[in-house]
């Protein structure tokens, strides 16, 4: 009789691990990592616990769903663009023949989007960048969650240093929370601040540990570190029309006799107050035509009781109660009523 002797289990268990081993070799490399900034242009602070996700995709296959290769995802807990972000991913999983891009972004603590990647953004391959990637974010449409309160007041200062160029700040108060949103040029390398309101012998003070404003009527003092700039002034049509932008407003026109504002918001609706303010149609949707070699642009409306129809000339206007020039001359056809004024992009 012939006698079989089975191997051991412990003999049979490396056995097994050894041939799985030669056939599915580890393919890891090494953890590398893409680093950037998410921002956007406009002067908007995002909300306390707004959250920001960026994700790095192989998009090589046209028309088919892209491949996710790294996810960065974290509440902002107060912090304002410029937001800084790191990808983490594996180096062999990376082909050089592929495209690869960086998607981000920002909703709000409802998980409403308010801002988004609206381009591609390509990284790694083919000559794109590997490391210190800017994404510049859009704002959608109905990001209401990003518009100013009914309670909240612009104001633009303009600031003429003894020494240095002179430069211009915004700033937004906010009644409801008695806080002040602050705005400074690129070059003081100091994003979107939010103040605090501090107890002042006259006129209204507001701080924190970068930054400090004091006003008094159209004058403001501001600090920012161990610069001190005393001579700034309101300028009061500049922070009319900041205030507009900051409502999601891309165009603005005014006349005069009888008084009118028009107030255009991208791909959202048409605003037009007449007779001093009496009377307000809003139009939510209308036609938009444009000519490049006339320069202009079209808006048409037709409700139940109003035709309305918006030429924008691009051509030196003056205002002739301000005098203040403005790039657009505007003329507005309501009912068979003409109205003419001047006007200029927001954006």
């Amino acid at each position: 009789m012939m006698t079989i002797r089975l191997a051991s289990l412990p003999l049979l268990f490396a056995m097994t691990l050894s041939a799985c081993s030669d056939e599915q070799p580890d393919t890891a490399g090494e953890q590398e990592t893409l680093t950037g900034t998410l921002t956007y242009l406009q002067r908007i602070g995002l909300p306390d616990n707004a959250r920001v996700q960026v994700t790095l995709l192989d998009v090589s296959l046209a028309g088919a769903p892209a491949t996710q290769l790294a996810e960065h995802a974290f509440i902002t807990e107060g912090r304002q663009v410029p937001l800084p972000f790191s990808l983490s991913y594996d180096s062999n999983a990376i082909n050089q023949a592929h495209r690869y891009a960086v998607r981000g972004e920002i909703r709000d603590d409802q998980g409403r989007l308010m801002w988004t990647t609206d381009r591609y953004h390509g990284v790694l391959t083919q000559g794109q960048p590997t490391g210190q990637v800017e994404l510049v974010l859009k704002q959608v449409s109905d990001a209401r969650a990003l518009r100013p309160s009914p309670s909240a007041t612009t104001r633009v200062y303009r600031c003429s240093p003894k020494n240095g160029a002179a430069f211009e700040f915004v700033t937004q108060y906010d009644q409801e929370k008695d806080e002040l949103g602050l705005w400074l040029p690129d070059g003081f390398k100091l994003p979107y601040q939010l103040l605090a309101h501090s107890i002042s012998a006259s006129g209204a003070r507001y701080q924190n540990d970068h930054a400090m404003i004091w006003s008094k009527g159209e004058l403001a003092r501001l600090e920012v570190g161990e610069r001190v700039y005393q001579d700034c002034r309101e300028d009061r049509r500049a922070g009319i029309r900041e205030d507009a932008r900051l409502r999601g407003v891309s165009f603005r026109a005014t006349g005069n006799e009888p008084g009118w504002l028009l107030e255009i918001t991208a791909g959202d609706k048409l605003s037009f107050s007449y007779n001093y303010g009496e009377n307000t149609l809003i139009v939510p949707a209308f036609d938009a035509k444009h000519d490049k070699s006339a320069h202009q642009t079209r808006y048409q409306a037709t409700t139940d009781t109003h035709r309305l129809s918006v030429i924008i000339t691009e051509q030196a206007c003056q205002d002739d109660m301000s005098g203040e020039p403005l790039p657009a001359r505007v003329n507005i056809e309501l009912n068979g009523h003409s109205y003419q004024g001047c006007g200029q992009s927001l954006d």
